[in-house]
């Protein structure tokens, strides 16, 4: 009698120990780790027993195994009993694989697997008491495992830390596709996708920067001021390019407030902010930080020869993530991104649309690395300027000249792949 009590209580702790280990493997870090900022003394238990993975692994391992072979020393002595030696052994054998398998492990690891963090929560007092009571087994076992482990062949790791949590996370929210979170999910593969993405890449072009000559007259500025949708005009000297000065709106105010007698005694460039010039292979990620630190929303963009390139803002940055943000001042009409349907089937967009504005309107998946726009693009496959109407292919697209003006290619037709 007293056989069979021992044979069920190893049962029981066999299924404790498969359905922990499960849990363990199952349970969501952040979350434990949430419910640990929250005053959950369990779930701050549990945290510091998976810091210790070695000894807790070693303690779930070791248990297991030993409640197993305990159990199968049991059931045989029992059947021997019963069938004699032969016959009972082979019994055992067959009976007990079956019982260990269902009610230790397909049982105990299933259930585990449908209620993880519930079930770690509830197992962690006990777990707690098995590990610090198979400690000396457990660093023994560990011990003999890190001389063994020696003399085994390793392979140098391919990520660095910050790649690999990167890799994490971003493998964490493909997981979890079709959610109710599949906004917030998109924006913070954004978040991760900003150290790849230059200023360059989000910069408006200089040919769509509006700007003054700093000799312009002030009443003129006013007007002009007035008439704008922008806060901030860089204004420049001699040459476009050459910017000496960033106005702002506030600005413009506190030079109103001079009598018009003044205005021709005025010197624009007092009332001006340095222009910050920041490199064209700027990543955004180090761009958003450098807004921060400086408090600022506006940045001229140049290459490595100090060349003009365009402007960047805090909102152009911010758009990666969230994407387009229209206010009472933006005009449909005036937005680069506005496609059209061909009778083709074809999108005729714009070429200076950017890439990243399509894959991320369309879906699609064109890649950006040789070219920042969609004429871009079409630039590289050619080699040349192509002349209206030519044709190329890449990756399922066609691609078709639908407008050029001199050496510009002003509008794409774009044929997706058929699916």
């Amino acid at each position: 009698m007293i056989s069979y009590i021992i044979l069920v209580l190893l049962l029981i702790c066999s299924f404790f120990f498969s359905g922990t280990e499960t849990a363990l493997t199952a349970v969501s870090a952040p979350l434990l780790h949430e419910q640990e900022k929250q005053g959950n003394k369990r779930a701050a238990l549990l945290n510091r027993l998976r810091a210790k993975s070695d000894k807790l692994l070693g303690t779930l391992l070791f248990g297991n195994n030993i409640v197993n072979i305990a159990t199968t020393a049991i059931s045989t002595g029992i059947m021997i009993d019963f069938f004699g030696e032969h016959l009972g052994v082979i019994l055992s054998t067959c009976v007990v694989s079956v019982v260990i398998l269902v009610f230790s492990e397909i049982l105990p690891k299933t259930y585990a697997l449908s209620i993880p963090y519930t079930f770690s929560i509830k197992v962690t007092p006990v777990l707690n008491v098995c590990v610090h009571l198979f400690y000396p087994f457990v660093a023994a076992l560990n011990w003999i495992s890190k001389c063994t482990l020696r003399f085994l062949p390793r392979s140098k790791q391919t990520l660095n830390a910050e790649e690999k949590l990167k890799a994490e996370i971003r493998g964490t929210l493909d997981l979890d596709k079709g959610t109710a979170l599949a906004q917030e999910q998109s924006m913070l593969k954004s978040v991760l996708d900003l150290d790849d993405i230059t200023v360059e890449d989000v910069m408006q072009h200089r040919s769509h920067i509006v700007s003054l000559n700093i000799a312009t007259a002030p009443q003129d500025i006013f007007k002009f001021i007035s008439q704008t949708p922008f806060s901030r005009i860089p204004l420049w000297r001699g040459r476009r390019d050459n910017i000496v000065g960033i106005l702002h709106v506030k600005a413009v105010l506190k030079m109103m407030t001079r009598s018009t007698s003044d205005h021709k005694k005025l010197n624009v460039l007092d009332y001006c902010a340095k222009p910050w010039f920041v490199l064209n292979t700027t990543n955004l990620m180090d761009q958003l930080h450098a807004f921060k630190k400086r408090r600022e929303h506006f940045a001229l963009v140049v290459n490595e020869y100090g060349d003009l390139q365009g402007l960047v803002t805090l909102e152009d940055v911010l758009e990666e993530i969230v994407g387009d943000i229209s206010d009472e001042n933006d005009k449909p009409e005036e937005s680069l991104l506005q496609p059209v349907k061909t009778e083709s089937g074809a999108w005729r967009v714009d070429g200076s649309t950017t890439i990243r504005d399509l894959n991320r309107h369309f879906k699609w998946e064109l890649p950006d690395e040789n070219a920042t726009t969609i004429a871009g693009l079409v630039l590289y496959l050619a080699e040349r300027i192509p002349k209206q109407g030519k044709t190329f292919m890449l990756d399922g697209f066609t691609f078709v000249v639908a407008g050029r003006e001199g050496n510009r290619l002003t509008h794409i037709d774009i044929l997706p792949p058929a699916h």
